[in-house]
């Protein structure tokens, strides 16, 4: 069964311009954030192989999965034809025994640095084909930490050999559209390569922008920059007041969904324009999260969605 979100992704980043004679592959992640079998090594098995039935490509997964049976996990997924994504937190990526995960634990310019360069590696010694980065912290700006923090991060990508890219995330350098447009315009960043979360713009500006609104008059050129930089999509609908509608297929999200299906197609021509070949890859993935980015009911706390067919 094709679900509606499936369905809403490829329609908005399948069809590009007809200018563009070669297309390059799109390859679908399936996010474990959220996916309550992703914390049980018993039950990988099962889980990839219903992945890969769905006809994911790969999946993404954090250090808190994959250090739970490095051997297994990375078994499993060659078992099931699955590639693997990493997505690596800067400053974080610890089990803390008194509370809990790690997200950002600084926000020293040498602690990212040092764990930029930790976490990748871990990533690269995991087969990753991608590895999608948490970089730095927001209060840096877009001034000479930020800068140096990913001219370093460029020079380690090269040496890994593994593509990395940063996502467009709160907390994080690339929280907000006028930080990351002044980063992603600086000729010494030419080469940074971005995961477009657009649903996190959404948030921080409490707007889901629109060209039509001189308000916004801004946004094109930023999407264009965005796109020229994007290497992957992480397909997240958002809305003014949030990171996360409810349920994209609801009628009441219909202009958020519009709104994020047309970023996406922009996305889709600039990678088509980069990558003119039928052999190049590009990936996406549905990547709504659960509670508290799942929204849920008062007292019970019960989702209002059903996570897995929101990302199916």
């Amino acid at each position: 069964l094709v679900l509606w979100l499936r369905r809403k992704l490829v329609a908005a980043l399948l069809r590009p311009p007809s200018a563009f004679p070669h297309m390059p592959t799109l390859r679908l992640a399936k996010t474990l954030w959220g996916v309550p079998e992703a914390d049980d090594p018993d039950l990988w098995d099962e889980l990839f192989a219903r992945i890969k039935a769905e006809g994911f490509d790969g999946v993404e997964a954090i250090t808190l999965t994959w250090r739970t049976d490095r051997d297994r996990f990375v078994s499993l997924l060659k078992k099931h034809g699955l590639q693997l994504i990493c997505q690596i937190h800067t400053s974080g990526g610890d089990l803390d025994p008194a509370t809990g995960y790690v997200y950002c634990s600084s926000n020293k310019l040498h602690d990212h640095l040092a764990s930029f360069v930790k976490l990748t590696a871990e990533a690269k010694a995991l087969g990753a084909v991608l590895i999608n980065s948490h970089s730095g912290h927001d209060s840096w700006g877009s001034g000479d930490k930020a800068v140096a923090f990913f001219k370093h991060a460029l020079l380690v990508e090269a040496q890994l050999g593994v593509p990395v890219v940063h996502e467009t995330h709160r907390q994080r350098l690339l929280y907000s559209p006028y930080t990351a447009a002044e980063l992603l315009s600086k000729p010494e960043l030419a080469a940074l390569k971005v995961n477009a979360d657009l649903s996190h713009w959404c948030c921080v500006c409490e707007k889901v922008f629109d060209a039509a609104d001189p308000r916004d008059d801004w946004w094109p050129a930023t999407l264009r920059l965005v796109a020229e930089h994007c290497e992957f999509v992480h397909a997240r609908v958002g809305h003014a007041e949030g990171p996360q509608v409810s349920d994209p297929s609801a009628p009441e999200f219909a202009a958020e969904v519009s709104a994020h299906a047309s970023w996406w197609r922009t996305i889709w021509a600039a990678q088509a324009a980069r990558h003119p070949s039928d052999d190049a890859a590009v990936w996406a993935e549905p990547e709504h999260g659960p509670p508290p980015y799942l929204q849920t009911l008062p007292f019970s706390q019960q989702p209002v969605a059903d996570l897995w067919e929101v990302n199916a």
